[in-house]
């Protein structure tokens, strides 16, 4: 009988076969790729504030007013998890030394005429956590050229996208309204129904972005409405995969921990290739905070299997793997998971079988979150029934955030990647 050793490390994945004799046998890395863990919480952060002239009207007004606390509070809570730079920027962007940052919270530093949020997403490390305060206030045209860079340059990388809305304040003009341009002064005065939205775009590893979600929600004490998206690949809270899977039962597989699979990765053995085999596992939906809602009754699955043939990953064409999703109606956050197959339609016979499948919501069941349209407004070509409390648009601006992140890097609600050795 074979014996067969696997070792799997995180970065970079390096594995290798040793049968009976001194001969081993280098295998390339598991195809696919799976989320970094979260080794330590240190990031260094960039935080990019519009300084064009229409934030002006953020710092006018004591009351109601977040806005004026938020350079110290994110120096604050990013600086304790490493370095902390600022800049301002509008058509161009400007780094800021020692504790000038703290100007954003007066009015005479909005001067900037263009806001060019493209080229922030352009100039941002994807080693850094990015934050970039402005009111989304940008043509369609000029928001198209900034969801197609932070698609290629966050999404199709496997990052995060977070964005964070509050009302705040106002007393100011609004620029550029409806197709004459046209301008409006606004005054929200204390009257919270009429506060004016401004936004955090946040961008970096999706474990860094949840949990400065997570920070910011703790430190953020004023009433002031907030609203929370998070565009993620990772749809969960923690990672669904098997380090976090409860196997509730199991036909014709047995656990086998002899390969020292990473744990992520289930290893299983095979009682017989022409028998029927199946597991089922529990598993909590836990959404993190601004996640998308779901319609879990609109999911698809997606399965790919692997056997090793000499120095690599062969896919196999056919299989007959089935995956379904139950509600477990004991919890109403709980569910089923049975994935079963028919290993002689499915795996290579005597070989090292690797199977990737994950369970995504469709495009129609994977919504933003009710608070976008409640901010959005649409305005006619003359902007007369202007509503300053709202953003132009935000509906299109940030579904089209959504709809990149399903092009670019398909969200995944459960990720079952697992072995088998026949």
């Amino acid at each position: 009988m074979k014996k067969f050793l696997l070792i799997l490390f995180l970065i970079p994945f390096s594995l290798f076969l040793s049968s009976c004799g001194n001969k081993i046998q280098s295998v390339p890395p598991l195809p696919g790729t799976m989320p970094n863990v979260l080794i330590s919480e240190q990031v260094d952060t960039d935080i990019y504030f519009d300084a064009t002239v229409s934030m002006k009207g953020f710092t006018t007004l004591a009351a109601g007013n977040v806005y004026l606390t938020l350079p110290d509070m994110l120096n604050d809570l990013c600086g304790a998890a490493g370095t902390v730079k600022f800049f301002g920027f509008g058509e161009k962007i400007r780094p800021l030394d020692g504790r000038s940052w703290r100007q954003f919270t007066t009015g005479n530093v909005y001067t900037e005429p263009i806001t060019a949020v493209a080229n922030v997403v352009d100039a941002a490390d994807t080693s850094h956590l990015s934050i970039i305060v402005t009111d989304l206030f940008e043509s369609e045209s000029d928001w198209s050229n900034v969801a197609q860079k932070i698609r290629d340059k966050f999404f199709a990388n496997h990052l995060a996208v977070a964005v964070v809305g509050i009302r705040n304040s106002f007393y100011g003009e609004i620029f550029d309204v409806g197709l004459n341009a046209a301008k409006f002064n606004y005054n929200s005065w204390d009257d919270p129904n009429r506060y004016r939205p401004f936004y955090l775009l946040i961008m970096g590893r999706d474990d860094v972005v949840k949990n400065f979600l997570r920070k910011f929600n703790e430190r953020q004490t004023l009433p002031n409405d907030t609203g929370y998206l998070l565009l993620s690949e990772n749809l969960t809270e923690s990672a669904s995969d098997f380090s976090n899977f409860e196997l509730d039962e199991v036909e014709n597989f047995y656990s086998d921990d002899t390969l020292s699979l990473d744990n992520r990765v289930k290893e299983f053995g095979l009682d017989k290739f022409s028998a029927p085999a199946s597991f089922m596992l529990s598993w909590r939906y836990e959404p993190p905070l601004g996640a998308c809602p779901l319609d879990l009754s609109e999911v698809d699955t997606s399965v790919e299997i692997f056997s090793v043939e000499g120095e690599e990953w062969t896919p196999l064409d056919k299989n007959d793997v089935r995956i379904s999703l139950l509600k477990d109606n004991r919890q109403s956050d709980m569910f089923l998971v049975k994935v079963s197959l028919t290993p002689e339609k499915s795996l290579a016979e005597g070989k090292l079988n690797f199977v990737r499948a994950k369970i995504m919501p469709k495009e129609r069941g994977y919504k933003l979150p009710p608070w976008i349209d409640f901010w959005n407004v649409n305005v006619d070509g003359g902007a007369k029934f202007f509503d300053g409390s709202k953003t132009v648009n935000l509906s299109r601006v940030l579904g089209s955030l959504k709809d990149s992140i399903f092009a670019a890097s398909r969200p995944s609600l459960l990720n079952i990647n697992f072995v088998i050795r026949d």
